[in-house]
């Protein structure tokens, strides 16, 4: 019993994981020719026939060996190939970080192990299946024109990929504009304290304790239970407009404020202070 391995792939991973899984209970011939890398894999079967067990066995084997190179050692240049094919101009670390995020969406972060093996297993069974009346295979043909699951779960993981990518890079731009307003005008106020209620709120001080409640502040302090704006835009705004040298964030709860924080910490950097606890702290637990 022999399999021919066809690819336009370089073929050392097949013939490690050969050795590794046979050793030398499984021969290989490998060869070149016409631009395709070549491997034959047979059965050392002796003087008697060969149990149909084995032979199943060895489809299966093989039929994995297959679907470990496609996934592991393919699979990033296959969604290389089709980023390119879907969009234009993107540059090489454009290109890079969204087959990186593609390929962690079809991992699925923590269960990365568990969901690769699931695609494995799946490209196996299709090769087994195709080993019960072939003994060729062309593993680029194969995974072009008979894997069409595959690749569209490949394309949606991409497509998902560059909308994060896009709207990351929208909000990069946003936040290089917003720290180029903050630089560029004369602070208002030295210093500002954000103290960050325990629903959608917000109050700003001065150093002398004083509310913010000035003309150019008219409308930024807000209880935003009773209003459709968002309080965090409303909030960045408003220390936009202070422009202070110094920013003091005060709040118990910074996973309810998480997506605030950052915007703050992102546009005013190293004038950002974030309070350890204080009465002002405490403050932020009280209902507004």
């Amino acid at each position: 019993m022999n399999i021919t391995l066809v690819t336009a792939r370089p073929i050392d991973f097949l013939q490690a994981e050969f050795t590794h899984r046979f050793g030398y209970s499984v021969g290989l011939h490998l060869w070149q020719e016409g631009g395709f890398n070549f491997c034959r894999c047979f059965m050392e079967t002796g003087r008697g026939r060969t149990a149909k067990k084995d032979l199943n066995s060895f489809k299966e084997q093989v039929a994995e060996i297959v679907a470990a190179f496609v996934v592991e050692r393919w699979e990033m240049t296959l969604l290389e190939n089709m980023l390119l094919n879907m969009y234009e101009g993107l540059d090489a670390e454009g290109v890079e970080e969204i087959c990186r995020r593609a390929r962690f969406i079809l991992d699925q972060g923590e269960n990365s192990c568990l969901q690769l093996q699931q695609r494995e297993e799946a490209i196996a069974a299709r090769v087994q299946e195709y080993f019960q009346e072939n003994s060729w295979l062309n593993i680029d043909g194969f995974v072009r024109f008979r894997l069409p699951d595959y690749l569209a779960e490949l394309e949606q993981a991409l497509e998902e990929a560059v909308d994060e990518y896009l709207l990351e890079k929208e909000y990069d731009e946003f936040i290089r504009l917003l720290r180029y307003f903050v630089d560029a005008q004369e602070p208002r106020v030295e210093k500002v304290h954000v103290v960050l209620g325990p629903g959608c709120g917000f109050q700003l001080y001065d150093s002398e304790n004083r509310n913010l409640n000035s003309d150019y502040l008219e409308g930024f302090v807000v209880d935003m239970a009773d209003s459709e704006l968002n309080y965090e835009d409303l909030l960045i705004s408003a220390l936009i407009t202070i422009a202070p040298r110094q920013v003091i964030l005060h709040t118990v709860d910074k996973s309810r404020h998480h997506n605030a924080v950052n915007t703050i910490k992102s546009v005013f950097g190293e004038r950002l202070i974030q309070c350890g606890g204080c009465s002002r702290c405490q403050q932020s637990l009280q209902k507004r």
